[in-house]
């Protein structure tokens, strides 16, 4: 990472309030674990930004950078139904 800038999150996560997202997590290991939050992380970022309309009501098209597209390609291929 070098002198990337970093953030440290911790979460609290209720299974009360989040059974399925709870079980899931609960289920892989410590590493894997914030991996997988930082995959449904992006996903919710890139649905967010894809479906929000413009000012004007118009659909408002999404670029990314290639190094963005190439990243996100890589982190929908290793989502799969068992993690």
């Amino acid at each position: 990472m070098g002198r990337a800038e970093v953030l440290r999150i911790q979460v609290r996560l209720c299974a009360e309030l989040h059974p399925e997202l709870f079980a899931t997590l609960r289920a892989i290991g410590a590493r894997r674990r914030a991996e997988r939050l930082r995959q449904l992380a992006l996903l919710g970022l890139l649905g967010r930004s894809a479906s929000a309309p413009a000012a004007d009501g118009s659909p408002v098209a999404v670029a990314t950078a290639p190094a963005v597209d190439a990243r996100r390609a890589r982190l929908l291929g290793g989502l799969t139904l068992a993690d």
